[in-house]
């Protein structure tokens, strides 16, 4: 094997968390420290934000120096999120406070205006949840961009997303940790699931509000679902590694916490180099 390809047989899950880009990009470059690169990526929200980076080649320093930068941070941010919010308020209009045009601009100028199905080292899944069909799906195909920015679109937070003539939000709605399609694969031998809890909310007021009761809501769910896939994946017999990075709530603004939440993650990847389980795919490269 190439020392630089991919291994097929190990799939890498970036689960979705509120910006846990930061977090999610030093956990891949740990992995890539210590040898262990996937030939599968799928990832949710913000995992999917970071994995299709990854896929595209934005990795290493150049992944960590995006992610440190102003320049990133900006592009979420567009002229008309002021009044968006406003009308939002008042339910009189906008489906979310960020359109999300501006992050596409700056994401084709980075990484070009690509397809998913281009991208074979690592392979990469994107989870989003389709409105217009009232369901949860991965992307396995069609424009890597529209489908980033899809999968991370926090329902309130973002517009929905159109694309191709149907609409879509935030995968983590449904399906934080896309790992469960992987259970019966007999070409994948090794799972790593990666996932970020924060330490402590952000709940500014010492009451209930309409944003965070939805927001803890979506947690419960969330966590509920994430334990029947854990069910399942102990039942599956094969290896699965859940891997957890705990960090402050980074908040919409991360200047000050972006090289702690980086950090954090590839703490949480260098924990790996203790596993028995895991020393033959590294030493095969």
């Amino acid at each position: 094997m190439n020392e630089h390809q991919g291994d097929p047989g190990l799939a890498v899950c970036l689960a979705s968390s509120f910006c846990g880009y930061h977090a999610h990009s030093g956990f891949l470059n740990g992995l890539d420290r210590l040898g262990l690169r996937p030939g599968r990526i799928a990832g949710a929200s913000a995992g999917a934000l970071t994995g299709g980076l990854w896929a595209a080649g934005v990795r290493g320093e150049k992944l960590e120096a995006l992610m440190m930068s102003h320049r990133f941070k900006r592009a979420f941010f567009d002229l008309l999120s002021i009044p968006r919010f406003h009308l939002l308020f008042f339910n009189l209009g906008p489906s979310g406070v960020f359109s999300g045009s501006r992050l596409r601009r700056f994401l084709i100028r980075l990484i070009g205006d690509r397809r998913i199905e281009e991208l074979q080292d690592p392979v990469l899944e994107l989870a989003v949840s389709n409105l217009t069909r009232n369901c949860m799906q991965l992307k396995r195909e069609g424009s890597l961009v529209d489908f980033m920015i899809a999968s991370l679109a926090v329902p309130l937070l973002f517009t929905v997303q159109k694309v191709g003539g149907e609409d879509y939000v935030d995968g983590g709605v449904a399906n934080e940790t896309p790992f469960e399609h992987w259970l019966d694969d007999p070409s994948v031998h090794t799972i790593l699931v990666h996932y970020i809890r924060h330490n402590e909310s952000r709940r500014f007021i010492p009451w209930w509000n309409g944003t965070s009761v939805a927001a803890t809501a979506h947690s419960v769910a969330a966590a509920e679902l994430f334990e029947k896939r854990k069910s399942l994946a102990a039942k599956s017999g094969k290896k699965v590694v859940f891997l957890e990075t705990r960090t402050v709530h980074p908040g919409i603004f991360q200047w000050r916490t972006a090289r702690s939440l980086i950090d954090a993650g590839a703490l949480t990847a260098a924990g790996l180099g203790s596993d028995p389980g895991l020393s033959s795919l590294r030493a095969a490269r």
